[in-house]
């Protein structure tokens, strides 16, 4: 099995941005799904009197959209095949049962209930549930084409090869958005696995495996002249995807779009969300060379701070709307609250309890046993 150590700060970073970008996201989460509300009268708000989003929050909420879960997955697949490499399948699919599966399980339970009953809603914990299958079938998969000698070392993937992945994603969407009704679903309970957002989802994982096993196209990726062309082109793509946008994972989905404006936004929406995840790859991999103190800690933050943000955003974004604050204030000032309110709830919450064991991992914790000693 490989000794190899090299660490990719920038993707780490990139991974956690992706998840702290979840505070942005859910920010204006009453403007666009404004059904919701409803459950905030108390705050003197309702479905009725939410405005319509402002151009520049709709644009804001629809980059977001495009490119955010991408390339999550894409990183989970590159780092979920250097684990298999090097510390095998059983330690692969045991790690992220533990850090997904758990604490999929018990958060959002705790946040179904909160409503005084269970009904086995995942809520923003859907790529947790989607994660842990594509990683247990990634994992048996692997285990079955890795060969005794050289392991994963002997696999290649060409030039082409993960080209024809990278653009494959294009066609791939434009078959998921049909097989989930027009726009790729997510998953809202255990038993609602909507197969055109697995499968899109999947093949991010897989373009971000193959892109492990050709880590070396980082390098010219990152090149200043090669980012300025993928991001020009990037700019492109979402211009033309924004002019075919149509709710978030088919929400308040338009019932009268014609067949060829749906296939026309499948391939744009797809194109812009593979320029912007390789310019993302390239930019974070170009300008994090190495990890500080700030990055470490973002690192660690950004996993639990999305487990705990979306309750605050709600309530933080009902009580700002419901004061009449423009949707500048609004969004920002959730933003704000939200990262504060789920930071401390980290610390007061998990990072000095055994949750930390679960969400950080045992090796990770702070809180070791038996009482603060590092056991073997």
């Amino acid at each position: 099995m490989t000794t190899e150590t090299t660490r990719y700060h920038g993707l780490d970073l990139l991974r956690a941005v992706a998840m702290l970008l979840g505070i942005v996201f859910h920010a204006p989460i009453i403007y666009y799904i404004p059904e919701m509300a409803d459950g905030f009268r108390e705050f003197g708000i309702s479905t009725d009197m939410i405005p319509k989003m402002e151009l520049w929050l709709q644009i804001l909420t629809q980059w977001t959209h495009n490119w955010r879960m991408p390339v999550f997955f894409m990183i989970s697949g590159f780092f979920a095949l250097m684990v298999f490499e090097r510390r095998g399948p059983g330690y692969l699919f045991k790690d992220r049962f533990v850090r997904l599966g758990l604490t999929m399980i018990i958060f959002a339970s705790l946040m179904d209930m909160l409503d005084g009953h269970f009904a086995g809603q995942l809520n923003h914990f859907w790529f947790l549930y989607y994660l842990i299958i594509i990683t247990f079938l990634a994992s048996i998969i692997w285990a079955m084409m890795r060969p005794a000698s050289e392991g994963v070392a002997a696999w290649r993937v060409s030039n082409g090869l993960f080209t024809a992945l990278l653009l494959a994603l294009i066609p791939v969407r434009m078959l998921c958005d049909q097989l989930d009704g027009g726009a790729i679903r997510i998953a809202e309970t255990y038993i609602d696995i909507k197969f055109g957002g697995l499968i899109y989802f999947a093949r991010c994982f897989l373009v971000g495996a193959a892109l492990y096993i050709r880590r070396d196209l980082l390098a010219p990726l990152s090149r200043r002249s090669n980012l300025m062309i993928v991001g020009l082109f990037a700019v492109g793509a979402f211009i033309l995807t924004f002019q075919y946008v149509d709710g978030f994972f088919g929400h308040r989905r338009s019932p009268d779009i014609s067949l060829t404006d749906t296939l026309l936004g499948s391939v744009f929406a797809a194109s812009s969300a593979v320029l912007w995840c390789m310019f993302m790859l390239g930019a974070s991999h170009a300008l994090v060379t190495h990890s500080t103190a700030l990055i470490r800690w973002l690192v660690e933050l950004s996993y639990p701070v999305y487990i705990l943000h979306l309750v605050p955003a709600m309530l933080v974004s009902a009580i700002l709307i419901g004061q009449g604050f423009s949707q500048l204030m609004v969004v920002s000032g959730t933003i704000i609250a939200t990262f504060v309110i789920s930071m401390i709830g980290y610390y007061v919450l998990i990072k000095f309890t055994p949750l930390s064991w679960i969400i950080n991992g045992y090796r990770k914790s702070w809180l070791k046993l038996p009482f603060g000693q590092h056991t073997r």
